[in-house]
C-alpha cells in the first residue's frame, strides 16, 4: 500500500527521486502521470523488478493414478435435444401445408385435382356444368361422405365457417412451429438449498 502523504508530495511534485525508485507502486503512478521520458529527465529511473523463483514440480510416483474427466452428458438429454428442432419443423410443416390445402380448396376446390388426376370420375365433380368441386368439410368426411352430392358446393360458397376454422386451426399450428421453444433446465442453472 503507498502512503497518502508520499502520494500527495508525488501529486505537487516534491518528492525526492530515491523515494520514487524505491517504491514499484509509486513509480507507476509517477510514470502514468509524467511519463517514463520525464521520469528519465529527472533521474528517476524505473526500479528493477524482483521474480519469485516458484517451487520445481514433485514428481509423481508410478502408484498414484489420476482418473479421467469424463463429462457427465446423458444419452437423453443429447436425443431430447436433437427431437425438439423437428418437432417445431413437423408443426411449421403440418401448419403451412394446411393453410395451402384449405386455401386451395376454398378458391379452386379440392374435387379440380382429384378429377384431373383421374381419381373421382363423379359427373357432379368433374363435369364443367357443375362446377362443384370444393369439399365440405363437414359432410365429406367419410369415404362414404366422399360420395355424396351434400359434399360437394361450388368454389368460395357457404359453409365458409368450417374453412376458416381450419385455418384458424393451421395458422396456429404453424405459429407454434415457429415461435414455441421449450426451455429445459440444467442442473447448474438451479441453486442449492443447503449451505
Amino acid at each position: 500500500m503507498v502512503d497518502s502523504d508520499a502520494v500527495k508530495r508525488l501529486l505537487r511534485g516534491e518528492i525526492e527521486p530515491s523515494e520514487v525508485e524505491g517504491d514499484p507502486a509509486l513509480y507507476s503512478m509517477a510514470e502514468r502521470i509524467y511519463g517514463r521520458e520525464g521520469l528519465e529527465e529527472l533521474g528517476v529511473f524505473a526500479p528493477e523488478v524482483v521474480t519469485v523463483e516458484r517451487p520445481e514440480l514433485a514428481e509423481m510416483s508410478d502408484e498414484v493414478s489420476l482418473p479421467d474427466f469424463q463429462p457427465d452428458i446423458s444419452d437423453f438429454k443429447l436425443s431430447e435435444k436433437s427431437q425438439r428442432p423437428q418437432r417445431r419443423l413437423g408443426a411449421l410443416f403440418f401448419g403451412v401445408t394446411g393453410i395451402l390445402g384449405t386455401l386451395f380448396n376454398m378458391t379452386i376446390g379440392a374435387g379440380a385435382v382429384l378429377c384431373s388426376s383421374g381419381l373421382a370420375n363423379m359427373k357432379q365433380v368433374c363435369n364443367d356444368d357443375y362446377g362443384q368441386t370444393k369439399l365440405v368439410w363437414t359432410e365429406g368426411f367419410t369415404w362414404d361422405g366422399l360420395h355424396q352430392n351434400d359434399s360437394w358446393v361450388e368454389p368460395m360458397t357457404s359453409p365458409l365457417i368450417g374453412d376458416f376454422a381450419f385455418l384458424f386451426f393451421f395458422a396456429a399450428l404453424a405459429l407454434i412451429g415457429l415461435f414455441w421453444k421449450k426451455k429445459l433446465v440444467h442442473s447448474g442453472d438451479m441453486l442449492s438449498l443447503g449451505s
